[in-house]
């Protein structure tokens, strides 16, 4: 028996219009989350992963942006065609979004509180009085502690952890059916990034939501999902499931961010950087878009876009040499390329 797909990402085009020519941030993604699953979507800072977030969220500025090609549907419904009034009731609704900085989104002269009721009353129709009593529940639900005390405390008088928990406690309150964690820890310390991470697989298990979780952090992806999309300038280079990833990568970039990883030997923390930088989005190489950094680069790699290749039904990389790039004898004079 085959089920719908929750979210389906189809060959989405999302280009935002600069001096230099338009910038491709968003260049034939395809992703698929099915209802219960997490995603990770992974890649350096500027590849294109929080434009696909906001992409789905509807929330890429029109202009500069433009949403130049593709189909984002959820539950089969295309969020591209809807209207304002529309994606509106279900974005917060259906879907919601968790942001990496939570004083970006959290004003500043309301209380934490009153923001979560605000969104509670904006989409369940709850009074002022049921608004705020759902409220200092949630606040219970993701362990804010003297949850009624804190209803009336204002964002800065918040640590970080709390400020992400009402941030999520704001996610959370119409029970969505999707949950966006765009780097939802990082400007966390270790125990608090824990905390949350812990907190956001209770509530998968307690309402039974998909999440696309947003990161730099491979260590993350091990730890919460089920599936990984590695994201390159702009296009999905590898997509598997969690073992595959990380027992046998079958791109070249999806091994250099695992080699980037410090790791503790006797002789101290062992670890390669991946040299050089992303790509200009609006000057991108002819070829393949990893290939100037590229170890295993052959002559094909700097001419010719590579192709999606399956490495097996459920594992696929653009890559020329999928799954057998190491097999190249690698260039030493890249290894110390630092721009």
């Amino acid at each position: 028996m085959t089920t719908t797909p929750l979210l389906q990402i189809e060959n989405l085009q999302v280009e935002f219009a600069t001096r230099g020519g338009a910038v491709h941030a968003v260049d034939g993604v395809n992703l698929t989350i099915e209802p219960g699953q997490t995603l990770g979507l992974v890649g350096e800072s500027g590849s294109g992963k929080s434009v696909t977030a906001r992409a789905i969220m509807r929330l890429v500025p029109t202009p500069p942006g433009r949403y130049a090609g593709g189909r984002i549907l959820f539950e089969g419904k295309d969020l591209l065609g809807l209207s304002d009034g529309e994606m509106q009731s279900l974005r917060g609704g259906q879907i919601s979004m968790v942001f990496q900085d939570p004083m970006t989104f959290l004003n500043p002269v309301f209380t934490a509180g009153e923001q979560v009721a605000e969104a509670i009353r904006a989409h369940q129709g709850a009074s002022k009085g049921e608004a705020r009593a759902k409220t200092i529940e949630l606040f219970r639900t993701v362990g804010i502690p003297n949850a009624e005390e804190r209803f009336s405390a204002y964002p800065h008088e918040l640590s970080g952890g709390l400020r992400q928990r009402v941030m999520i406690s704001m996610a959370l309150s119409s029970r969505p059916k999707l949950l966006i964690a765009d780097e939802p820890t990082t400007a966390l310390d270790v125990t608090i990034q824990a905390q949350i991470l812990d907190l956001l697989r209770h509530l998968q298990d307690e309402f039974g939501m998909s999440i696309l979780l947003i990161t730099h952090d491979l260590g993350v992806v091990a730890e919460m999902c089920d599936k990984v999309a590695v994201m390159y300038a702009g296009q999905i280079v590898e997509e598997a499931s969690i073992e595959p990833i990380f027992d046998a990568p079958a791109h070249p970039y999806t091994s250099g961010l695992l080699e980037a990883i410090p790791s503790t030997s006797n002789d101290g923390a062992q670890f390669r950087p991946i040299p050089g930088a992303p790509p200009d989005l609006a000057r991108l190489p002819q070829g393949c878009r990893f290939a100037p950094r590229c170890r295993y680069r052959q002559a094909i790699c700097q001419t010719t876009p590579p192709p999606r290749v399956a490495v097996s039904p459920a594992h696929s990389a653009r890559c020329h040499f999928a799954g057998d790039f190491k097999k190249n004898e690698p260039e030493p004079a890249i290894a110390g390329r630092t721009s």
